[in-house]
């Protein structure tokens, strides 16, 4: 015979599960799909397809970036076809650009936030290689922009 009190627990067990998997947050690790912690490996198509999935979600999410220095060419992080209007990207790592700069090629910019909802970054460092453009700059030569939000 199963007591009140032993019934009661079940129901708690059972509404705090579905309360759980309902606001739950998804959660995808970059290394995941593929980007490597070592600074040298382009982690670019790991990056956009963490971010293609955190997109995709009907839930909020986030995108989770472990330590370590993670080499990134020009991305461009679209929100135009974004379901997801609660993306988190938690950083606990170094984002790192190229050495050379040139290699972003015509796009001009190194990371782009563009038509994004409802997306927060938290923590991290951006390793722009900012010395370098920044003397490209004051050269007058025609160099990229950086890091750009729109």
């Amino acid at each position: 015979m199963i007591s009140n009190k032993e019934t009661q627990i079940v129901i708690l067990i059972i509404i705090t599960f579905f309360f759980y998997t309902s606001y739950a947050t998804l959660s995808y690790n970059v290394k995941s799909f593929g980007a490597k912690s070592n600074g040298k490996s382009d982690c670019t198509k790991a990056f956009l397809t963490a971010w293609s999935a955190a997109c995709a979600a009907t839930k909020p999410a986030t995108i989770y970036v472990p330590g370590g220095r993670y080499l990134l060419r020009n991305v461009v992080f679209s929100g135009k076809l974004c379901k997801n209007k609660e993306i988190t990207i938690r950083i606990d790592g170094t984002l790192v650009a190229p050495n050379n700069y040139s290699v972003i090629g015509n796009s001009g910019t190194w990371l782009k936030f563009e038509k994004v909802t409802g997306v927060s970054i938290y923590g991290g460092t951006l390793g722009g290689k900012g010395a370098v453009l920044w003397a490209c700059k004051n050269s007058g030569q025609n160099c990229p922009k950086g890091a750009t939000v729109s």
